[in-house]
């Protein structure tokens, strides 16, 4: 784990503070190292990190949400990797910013693409612009309406390493206003690592879940979660 991080800086927003190292939240999404480290390499990445120490790139909590929602687009809607490099690279020229994915209601998924909805604001109309298949491209936005979706909404992340097939389970979630955004048992604050030094010392998930008065179902989906599986009987 790296010292020295950043600190919080007086009024700033404790999603924006960039306390996680790629290997600390590559634990928690239960994504790949390499696949995380991937993302956020090269002139044109997919993703940008919001600060460095070095080469070692460290995210906010909002890099995070833009993580998971990259992940679900490759994992469960199938999207390739150059088109979500391109599509992310017009999406920061189209929103004047690093990180769009962070604005959850504007970057949706509509027949096979992605498209930025802008809303009508300040005498403008409201637009729809494609991102990836046919870039700066206007949609009608009754069709956006119809078919689009967002990737993932919400002020929780509740990353699942089955995400791809399992949209129901939420074993697991991420908030900044509980231990500072790290890992948890969702609905409670008990953090997961706490679960994973229990089940590594030799406890079962029925032993674990009598120590903290949780369902042994739950305790199981978290240890898969971060990799860990059921002790052998």
């Amino acid at each position: 784990m790296l010292k020295n991080k950043p600190a919080r800086k007086p009024g700033q927003d404790l999603r924006t503070v960039p306390t996680f190292t790629i290997p600390e939240a590559a634990r928690m999404l239960a994504i790949p190292q390499r696949t995380l480290f991937f993302w956020y390499e090269g002139d044109d990445p997919i993703l940008c990190a919001s600060d460095h120490i070095g080469s070692v790139h460290l995210l906010s909590y909002k890099d995070l949400e833009e993580a998971y929602r990259v992940f679900l687009l490759r994992e469960r809607s199938h999207f390739p990797l150059q088109f979500l490099r391109r599509s992310m690279s017009n999406a920061r020229r189209m929103f004047h910013s690093r990180h769009p994915l962070r604005h959850a209601d504007a970057v949706k998924e509509c027949l096979r693409d992605l498209v930025y909805d802008k809303p009508a604001r300040r005498g403008q109309p409201r637009t729809v612009t494609s991102l990836g298949r046919r870039p700066g491209q206007q949609l009608v936005s009754e069709v956006v309406d119809l078919f689009g979706s967002r990737i993932e909404p919400g002020k929780f992340i509740f990353p699942w390493r089955y995400a791809a097939t399992d949209a129901q389970s939420r074993p697991v979630s991420m908030n900044p206003e509980i231990m500072s955004g790290r890992l948890v048992v969702t609905g409670t604050r008990i953090p997961v690592a706490a679960l994973t030094e229990e089940r590594l010392s030799g406890s079962s998930a029925e032993e674990i879940a009598r120590d903290y008065s949780l369902e042994p179902e739950i305790v199981r989906k978290a240890l898969i979660h971060v990799g860990l599986r059921q002790k052998a009987a």
